[in-house]
């Protein structure tokens, strides 16, 4: 433990508490466990000519990568400014993250054949988001040959992702001027760009369908503090489980002891970027036309609510487990004990199908090792209303992890697109079966049944399609510059 370092400011005496290990860390990138929350982000998904015109445009850039230090940094003096101020402070800065494709790593790395051996338990990893797409639903309008990127050959080849994320256009288009001349003079080609926004006004925060997103995050051990009156929930986040870093960076100890690497990925993470295009109007309409198919009190507002498992403003369906800790729109002290058959958030609501929680561990004991550490941002204009006006607009998914098929993988596969996985008690009088996640999972019949005796079966095509996906690793920064550098990586087996 270190001693977070006098400010010129007085700060409440919290902030000068000793400060968990992973917080003052200087090797873990940022935007893994300290958000960039940023309200401009491009990524540029970039193709190297050769070895050393890749290492040399890493080399060149090193230094402008965000470490989770100085990203958090910035975060807690902005949100000390914005609860003394009522609003957001003037300070800004501009952050930067880069990952590697299996791809970019082969290419760039200094023995290849070692780093393959070394990924020979990593399959999604190495196979690539579109040779998984299949099994996690991605067909059809969904398919890897309508992708934007991801799933090219040839030139066409991703094998970098990076990320410039800034809190004002102008800082942005700055540090990527700056950023061009690099691409230029190392010949580095951009498989494609894209450009993500959060949306204004009534809709900050919030998701083109309108409601409000990034809500729930998993609390981090060692990297979060602990609430001192409830061991194992993060301090001042009501609800929010700590989790074993291990799961979210390597070389940490992790749920299960199952997350061993070698050790150049020590303080990396798996990256998963996935381009979402929503069809919004086909989503509002929906929801319109689905409640006759209801008996009881419902109406599109509550409909569209039972699907998400939130109301537009954040306000989850389901009961908290305290009156006190339980309130407001951002409350997170639920856990679905209280709704065993989802008479509250219905089984089919997107946010207990990608994170049953109480129910997580209802197939493999292990509810604590399937988090994602989200980091998402929109994409694309804000949709006016009315019918659909043919503008593409979307969500970017940036999620990390330390296992692909252990986290983003069975999350999407069997829980958001399994209609017999359960995230509660079994039933043997379902009206029909669980039904898939209808934000994120495969078109299809839920039935809804609810406390107030609200009845009925909702059946909705896709209204979210796959444009793009990666799989990428981002490294710790020391294991940069020895990628940069040409240098042998170290490869004893770390973590546990």
């Amino acid at each position: 433990m270190t001693t977070t370092p006098i400010r010129p400011t007085a700060v409440p005496s919290i902030e000068q508490l000793p400060q968990p290990e992973l917080r003052g860390s200087t090797d873990i990138q940022g935007n893994i466990l300290a958000a960039f929350n940023k309200d401009f982000m491009d990524f540029r998904y970039l193709r190297f000519p050769d070895a050393a015109k890749g290492r040399g445009w890493l080399s060149a850039i090193l230094n402008t990568v965000a470490t989770t230090n100085e990203t958090e940094d910035f975060n807690e003096q902005f949100s000390l400014a914005r609860r003394a101020f009522g609003r957001d402070p003037s300070i800004t800065t501009v952050r930067c993250g880069v990952s590697l494709t299996f791809e970019g790593l082969m290419m760039i790395a200094n023995k290849p054949d070692q780093i393959k051996k070394d990924l020979s338990t990593f399959t999604s990893f190495c196979a690539g988001a579109a040779a998984r797409a299949e099994d996690l639903g991605d067909t059809g309008e969904s398919d890897p040959r309508t992708w934007l990127f991801g799933a090219g050959t040839g030139d066409k080849v991703v094998h970098a992702v990076l990320i410039v994320a800034a809190d004002t256009e102008a800082l942005l288009k700055e540090k990527l001027k700056n950023l061009d001349t690099v691409e230029q003079t190392h010949q580095i080609t951009r498989v494609h760009v894209d450009e993500g926004r959060t949306l204004t006004g009534d809709l900050n925060g919030h998701e083109h369908f309108g409601y409000k997103d990034g809500i729930s995050q998993p609390g981090v051990k060692d990297f979060h503090r602990e609430d001192a009156g409830r061991k194992g929930f993060r301090d001042n986040h009501a609800g929010t489980e700590l989790i074993e870093p291990g799961e979210f960076v390597f070389g940490h100890k992790s749920e299960q002891g199952d997350r061993k690497a070698p050790a150049w990925m020590k303080n990396g993470s798996l990256q998963v970027v996935r381009r979402l295009r929503q069809d919004v109007a086909g989503w509002n309409k929906a929801v319109v036309d689905g409640v006759k198919n209801f008996t009881g009190n419902m109406d599109a507002n509550r409909l569209g609510a039972c699907l998400v498992g939130r109301a537009k403003d954040g306000t989850p369906l389901a009961p908290p487990c305290s009156a006190v800790t339980g309130l407001g729109s951002d409350r997170n002290d639920f856990d679905y004990a209280n709704d065993p058959i989802g008479r509250h958030t219905p089984w089919a609501a997107h946010i207990r199908r990608t994170h049953p929680r109480v129910f997580a561990g209802i197939v493999d004991k292990k509810p604590r090792s399937h988090r994602l550490m989200r980091r998402g941002i929109p994409y694309g204009p804000e949709f006016k209303g009315g019918p659909d006006d043919g503008k593409d607009r979307g969500l970017m998914f940036v999620c990390y992890g330390t296992s692909l098929e252990e986290q983003f993988e069975l999350v999407q596969r069997h829980w958001s697109n399994d209609d017999t996985f359960t995230p509660g008690e079994s039933r043997s009088d379902q009206v029909v079966a669980n039904g898939f996640d209808k934000v994120t999972g495969l078109a299809g019949k839920a039935s809804v049944e609810l406390a107030d005796g609200t009845l009925g079966t909702i059946d909705m095509k896709r209204f979210v399609r796959t444009t793009g996906a990666l799989y990428a690793f981002t490294p710790s920064i020391s294991t940069l510059r020895l990628l940069a550098e040409g240098e042998d990586l170290p490869n004893k087996p770390v973590g546990s």
